[in-house]
């Protein structure tokens, strides 16, 4: 894998594969520093994200010897981190689960206003966070996975796709998939397009374990997934292809009526050139010299 996944190294994994304690304690403290944000996006859950943090730290020093290509180190710690939560989620459909959506909503409201003051009032911010919280909270775990994936780990499609063990191009339609339904989500609560990366962005900060987290990375490039995924994805789901229907329909409509308009217009021009003509030769014409 390729970009940050490769910002450790490799001997460290080595040294740790082979037992060595310093080497392990310093790849614990990596993992405990980098997944946190990772895991509790997927969760919503702070205490819980702890606990599949520590399960997910624990599994590594006991697994670290069967790591057979440490350059895939962080493709492997994704995949566990990812799961634990999938395995918590199948057991909480057992269970009668505790619900702290409204204390976690809390949570992500001061987090997202303490040191974030960028003109909104204290209402709208409040508005704001705890649409994105439901909207979150709603997604798919596949889909709130790949849009933390791609929007805040910063992970490529390639590298994605490896995490996922899937195709780039399968990665690419999840994605659009994803923002499709986040998008739907937020505009049940009334929230349109133009709130789309602002609250990905709040979103970002609200659950980020470092305080100096930035949000330049979520741009519209990094929403980008390309033409042939996004008529996959939209031919693949309800809503998307209710979009590209009426995109469809608008890009057939809207020629036809600058036709139409194009014709009126013309016949208007030349209906007022006639009358002047007709007028000219009445007052000036030879009846009247």
């Amino acid at each position: 894998m390729v970009s940050q996944l490769q910002n450790i190294d490799l001997e460290v994994i080595h040294q740790a594969r082979l037992g060595n304690k310093e080497s392990i304690d310093r790849l614990a403290e990596l993992v405990k520093g980098h997944l946190y944000g990772y895991i509790y996006r997927l969760t919503l859950d702070c205490d819980l994200t702890q606990d599949l943090l520590q399960e997910t730290i624990l599994y590594m020093i006991q697994t670290i010897n069967q790591l057979e290509q440490p350059e895939q180190f962080w493709r492997w710690i994704y995949r566990t981190a990812l799961g634990k939560v999938q395995h918590h989620n199948r057991e909480m459909r057992h269970k009668k689960q505790y619900q702290r959506d409204e204390s976690e909503q809390m949570r992500l409201h001061h987090e997202s206003t303490a040191d974030f003051n960028d003109g909104l009032t204290e209402l709208l911010r409040k508005e704001l966070s705890d649409a994105v919280f439901r909207a979150m909270k709603c997604l798919k775990l596949k889909y709130r996975n790949i849009l933390v994936l791609r929007c805040f780990e910063n992970l490529e499609y390639n590298e994605i796709a490896e995490v996922l063990n899937i195709s780039e191009l399968q990665s690419r339609v999840l994605f659009f998939r994803a923002k499709t339904s986040l998008r739907k989500q937020l505009a049940s609560d009334g929230l349109g397009s133009r709130y789309f990366l602002l609250a990905l962005a709040l979103f970002g900060i609200a659950t980020s374990s470092s305080r100096t987290v930035t949000t330049t990375t979520i741009t519209a490039a990094s929403m980008n997934v390309g033409l042939f995924p996004t008529l996959l994805g939209s031919l693949s789901s309800k809503i998307g292809l209710t979009m590209l229907v009426e995109t469809i329909a608008i890009g057939l409509v809207l020629p036809f009526q600058m036709f139409l308009m194009a014709i009126g217009t013309a016949t208007l021009i030349g209906l007022g050139i006639f009358a002047v003509c007709a007028l000219g030769n009445y007052l000036f014409g030879g009846d009247n010299l």
